[in-house]
Order: structure tokens, then sequence, then C-alpha cells
């Protein structure tokens, strides 16, 4: 009845009755603008930029159900708007992370059937890959970091880092996993490129 409804609310940390309506009805509720992650405006920057001059995009995801419904969101939506996508999810004997030797081959085109990137974007990983960084920097390759984990004592010098992590403990994005950061970067760009929330709509299952 109600009473198991309030209290199953009230455990979540949800006590008042405005915030009730927000969490069970869609029409109450007012997301959190993407542009509140840190490097947002960046990283969306680059992949229009990327997107236009028709450069090659590399997905590296991680093997997780977090990493693969991140990568599959990625790939998805890029590809929906005509980018050059190819991804790729490391092995478990590899790690998570970004596996450095592996990374260089892509880079050398020796992979992918000599699939060059010019702009590679993590997800679900990333954010202590500092060697992977500076690797794709000497090749002049721009890296981009989405994701949710821990951040370590520095972040990466990629290009941009958006992890909410980054974000004060209250914020509402702050626990967001890895495939609901890469959500927030489609919203930003699709609402960017002047398409419509509803084009967003095939991507909610691999959100959920």
């Amino acid at each position: 009845g109600d009473d198991l409804v309030a209290r199953t609310l009230a455990q979540r940390g949800i006590n008042s009755a405005e915030e009730a309506r927000a969490f069970l009805y869609p029409n109450h509720y007012t997301p959190a603008s993407p542009y509140e992650l840190p490097d947002m405006d960046k990283a969306i920057s680059r992949i229009q930029e990327a997107l236009t001059d028709g450069e090659n995009i590399l997905i590296w995801g991680d093997f997780d159900v977090d990493g693969q419904t991140a990568t599959a969101l990625w790939v998805s939506a890029l590809t929906a708007i005509g980018g050059k996508v190819l991804h790729y999810i490391p092995n478990r004997a590899q790690g998570h992370g970004v596996h450095t030797p592996t990374l260089e081959k892509m880079l050398m085109g020796e992979w992918g059937n000599g699939f060059l990137p010019h702009l590679v974007i993590t997800c679900d990983t990333g954010i202590t890959a500092h060697d992977a960084v500076l690797l794709a920097d000497r090749y002049g390759v721009t890296m981009i970091i989405t994701d949710h984990h821990q951040l370590g004592e520095t972040l990466p010098t990629a290009y941009a880092v958006i992890n909410p992590q980054r974000l004060d403990e209250t914020h509402p994005l702050r626990n967001l996993p890895g495939v609901g950061v890469v959500y927030k970067c489609v919203q930003a760009l699709y609402t960017t490129r002047g398409l419509d929330e509803s084009t967003l709509a095939p991507f909610l299952d691999l959100v959920a």
C-alpha cells in the first residue's frame, strides 16, 4: 500500500512529496543538464568536429555489462548520425582499463582492416589511463575519457575527462554508471545537432 511505497522511498532518501512525484512520475522530473558534467562542452565540440570531418572514431569499452552497454550506446548513437565508428572491448586477460600494447597496434593501423583512429573515446574506463593518453598524444590522436570510477590522485591529460565523480557528492548525476555517463553525452550531442529528445528513445533500453 501507500505506507510501503512511502517507506521504500524514504529508504532511498526521498522524504518529500515533491521528490516522490519526481521519482515516480516522469512528467514531474526535470533531468540535470549534461553540461553540468565537467568537460562536456569540450567533448561535444570535438566529437562534432570528428563527425563533420569524417574522422575515424574508436570506442574503447569494457567487458562487464556496464561497459558493453556503454559501448553499444556510443556506437549506435554515433553510427545513427553518420559517424565512422569501430569499437574495441578488451578481454579479461587484458584487464580493465586501456591496454596500451593493443591501443598502439590500433594507432598504427594494424587492427580493424587498417582502421586508423583520429579520435578515441573510452567508456566505463580510462580514468587512470595516463599512459594511454600519452601514447595517443604521440600519434597525434585525441582521447576523450567517459568513465564513472573513482578518481586517482590526478586526472589523465586527455582532451576531455567526463566523470560524475568530479561533481559534488550531492549532485544528482554523481552516481551515474558508465552507460549513464554516455547517455548524457549522447543527449548533449543530439541536442547540439538540433535533434529532438525523442530521437534518444531507442537507446533507453541499453541505459536501463
